[in-house]
């Protein structure tokens, strides 16, 4: 591993570097609740995104977490930059359950010219790479390119970490050694190293929960002349600083270094560039990624402290959480001492009876005070760094604390502690740990017709198999009651399916429980999908679980769900006890409105190679809700009028009358205006207007309720408007484009217009896809990989938020939403 601790009042061997302390980040209550912090904002990947066509568009300073799975997965991220701009990026392999190998290439404007590439300059992650300072001469759309050596090799997951620097960098003032310059506020610095033992410190400040993003060029002027240097970040703890040197192992020009770190507590930072073999100029951009905002979440610490760490018996502490908040994220705070910490062994058990480890054998004697905070949006995993005081780090290598969400929290949690090495002189003690859950309860559906939601699909199996069947190779999956630990219950009452009621999924299988079709016909947006689920799995690598939802036959499946972590086992204490870990019963639930008007089935499945097999996938609970069709100004025909105001028809020129009226095929109306006072249609091809409605102008489309369109459209009240030759009338909200209003069309709650050429409107609520639409064949919004924070799981087709979006949520909300879709569907 290419990164180490530095102690900062120290001389560091071989680079002379002298690290001052003194300006450490203040304490607080030393359990990490500043703010409420709940991690960095993650930008998610939406797959395809292959090709420079695919690529996923991201900021010029962002953080990507994202995938390569399968294996020989590439992703493209496309960019803006000015002229004479330069681009510093890296990607962190460290949490990644598979391989940590990755490529980083920074390709030209055509998408496929690579300016610069790197397999392993970077630190955190074995293979993981690093490039900084990439020139970019003209303005324009650039890509970033992570992709694996070979077509076997999976990274589940990474972080891409991008920032573009333009202008003018800001230059170096000496002396800085002892007493840090202040960054500027773009985080860019050109420096130079005047001789071998020079030291460059910046300060900056930073908050609870903020991650930055430190990336060093060792060759600005791109002319191979080398500046062998180290690059670390402090003070934590008593002060000390982590660092980062690429120099230990092997490199490739031009060199670089990248150092990521979420800090625990607010105050003032640095940032050093010390010397390593040679002097020579640098570029240095820092960039700060701030916590997200916390809605809903609340801090509990534990009562039952301090307590003793002991040899052989287990440690334990509790926390009772009131109510029955869902979770949507949590974090866990931990302060322990202990003279040997690689000895302890830490995990938690939820008031469901899921075990989940959080940490093992971390640390060194070195450093016997354990501060940190648990989080899985944090920079890094655990064990990247001896050092583990005063940060918010990711659980370690093969844990994640997403598994726990969608529980219900309410009720005792337990820490366990076990010392796994035989030392009476080795006695710890755990001082203080809290629990930071974030309550995210299933949004209920609002229908903008005042109607009630209807029901599509219910079935908690407790009278049987309700319409759903099995299939497949060494299929097990059965209907009863699990009676094997960890997944020995149902989610409500005594009957759900799981793969072997008794005992472990099958060798070598691929099963499916498939539910019955559900009719979608009489329903529009939003149409919403719930399940519970309890699972263990496997290494992804080996075995495979996910959810489904297709139309019936097959046809535009969208996965919901995917499994892609680590295998759900893990050894603790000196005994071996191995822990069987569990996410579960939480409960999911996945919009999935594109599939309105259609018939469809939900798929559970799972794949299994013939090595390791573990309890598997139970599944209760599911549930299909939507909003019922209103019986007036919505839904579009195919060719004519409605006598009954249904929205425009389809077909060049042919609009739909509003309540009442009729419409011809050339759109004019066959007996005047309606006889409800509804507007007619006036001018060749204009298509008829909705209720209280008017249109004018050749081809002009219809209005939604009380909206007026011309021949542009566009309504003056929110309702739908119609735009473009022979565009037919939209429903309420909606709005209607000569060609795939994807992008203009349609309004920002989700009410649906038509597209194409000619399109009649949309009923009320109901999206329609067609050319140069920004959706996916089912009328869904672009696919995503929602990986709500990077979980080990991911969600492809991004969610929607409740429908209609209240109108009063506070922009916090919003916020975060954007950033962890409220957690929502709980991987």
């Amino acid at each position: 591993m290419r990164s180490r601790d530095v102690i900062s009042s120290s001389v560091a061997q071989g680079a002379a570097a002298l690290i001052l302390a003194g300006c450490g980040a203040s304490e607080g209550d030393g359990l990490g609740r500043a703010h409420l912090a709940v991690g960095q904002e993650l930008a998610l990947e939406a797959e395809p995104n292959g090709t420079a066509l695919q690529a996923n568009a991201i900021s010029s300073d962002t953080v990507m977490r994202a995938n390569l799975f399968p294996g020989g997965d590439t992703d493209l991220f496309s960019f803006q930059a000015p002229a004479g701009s330069r681009v510093y990026a890296a990607v962190m392999t460290a949490s990644s359950t598979a391989s940590q190998d990755a490529d980083l290439d920074i390709l030209d404007q055509d998408g496929t010219t690579v300016l610069e590439t790197d397999v392993f300059n970077g630190s955190f992650g074995g293979s993981s790479p690093s490039i900084a300072g990439t020139p970019l001469a003209t303005a324009g759309t650039y890509y970033a390119r992570v992709r694996v050596p070979s077509a076997t090799v999976q990274l589940r997951p990474y972080d891409l970490h991008l920032k573009v620097q333009s202008g003018v960098p800001t230059a170096e003032v000496e002396p800085n050694d002892t007493t840090p310059q202040p960054l500027p506020a773009t985080g860019w610095i050109a420096g130079t190293h005047s001789n071998a033992s020079d030291v460059d410190s910046y300060s900056l400040s930073l908050n609870a929960g903020d991650t930055l993003f430190a990336s060093l060029d060792q060759d600005p002027t791109r002319d191979l002349t080398q500046f062998a240097a180290a690059l670390a970040i402090g003070p934590f703890g008593s002060g000390f600083d982590i660092q980062v040197d690429n120099q230990s192992g092997p490199v490739e020009t031009p060199y670089s270094d990248a150092i990521f770190a979420t800090v625990k507590a607010a105050g003032t930072y640095r940032v050093t560039v010390t010397g390593s073999v040679t002097a020579g100029d640098y570029g240095l951009s820092v960039s700060v990624h701030p916590a997200a905002p916390s809605v809903g979440c609340t801090t509990y610490d534990s009562a039952s402290v301090p307590r003793e760490i002991l040899f052989g018996a287990p440690t334990t502490s509790f926390i009772d959480v009131p109510g029955a908040p869902r979770i949507g994220d949590m974090n866990v705070s931990v302060r322990l001492s202990h003279p040997m910490p690689p000895d302890v062994d830490v995990y938690l058990v939820s008031p469901a009876g899921n075990t989940n480890g959080l940490f093992t054998d971390i640390g060194s004697r070195t450093y016997p005070n354990l501060e940190l905070t648990i989080d899985d949006e944090a920079a890094f995993p655990a064990g990247h760094f001896t050092l583990l005081n005063g940060m918010m780090v990711q659980p370690e290598l093969d844990y994640r604390l997403h598994w726990f969400d969608g529980e219900n929290a309410g009720g005792r949690w337990t820490l366990t502690l076990r010392d796994d090495t035989d030392n009476s002189n080795n006695l710890g003690v755990l001082s203080a740990w809290s629990l930071t859950i974030c309550d995210a309860p299933i949004p209920a559906l609002s229908c903008s017709s005042g109607d009630a939601p209807s029901t599509r699909l219910t079935a908690d199996f407790e009278g049987g198999a309700q319409g759903f069947t099995h299939a497949g190779t060494a299929d097990a999956w059965a209907l009863g009651t699990p009676s094997a630990a960890p997944i020995a219950t149902c989610n409500g009452g005594t009957q759900c399916w799981k793969t072997n009621l008794s005992g472990v999924y099958n060798a070598s299988s691929n099963q499916d429980l498939v539910s019955p079709p559900i009719d979608l016909s009489g329903v529009q947006a939003p149409v919403q999908l719930r399940w519970a689920m309890k699972y263990q799995l496997d290494n992804a690598s080996s075995d495979h679980g996910w959810v489904e939802i297709r139309e019936v036959g097959g046809a535009n499946a969208r996965r919901l769900w995917e499994f892609l972590d680590a295998s759900m086992t893990t050894t603790v204490g000196s005994s071996n006890l191995v822990l069987q870990e569990s996410a579960g019963w939480g409960t999911h639930y996945a919009d999935i409105s594109g599939y309105a008007g259609k018939r469809v089935e939900v798929v559970f499945h799972l794949d299994s190679d013939a090595s390791v097999q573990l309890a598997g996938l139970a599944i209760d609970d599911v549930s299909v809700l939507g909003c019922p069709r209103s019986s007036t100004g919505e839904g579009g025909g195919t060719g004519g009028g409605s006598t009954t105001g249904e929205g425009g028809a389809t077909g060049s020129g042919a609009g739909g009358a509003g309540t009442g009226g009729a419409t011809a095929a050339s759109g004019a109306v066959t007996s005047g205006a309606s006889t409800t006072g509804e507007g007619g249609a006036t001018g060749s091809g204009a298509g008829g207007a909705g209720v209280g409605g008017a249109a004018t102008g050749s081809g002009g489309g219809g209005a939604g309720v009380g909206g007026a369109a011309a021949a542009s459209g566009g309504s003056t009240t929110g309702e739908g408007g119609a735009t473009g030759s022979g565009a037919g009338g939209a429903g309420t909200g909606g709005a209607t484009a000569a060609s795939g209003a994807g992008a203009s069309g349609g309004s920002t709650t989700g009410e649906g217009g038509a597209t194409a050429s000619g399109a009649g409107g949309a009923g009320t609520g109901t999206p329609a896809s067609g050319s140069g639409a920004g959706a996916s064949p089912n009328g869904d919004p672009p696919a995503s990989s929602d990986t709500t924070g990077g979980c080990g799981c991911r969600f492809v087709g991004r969610e929607e938020p409740p429908w209609p979006w209240p109108a009063a949520l506070p922009l916090i909300a919003l916020l975060r939403m954007r950033r962890k879709r409220l957690r929502s569907r709980s991987c």
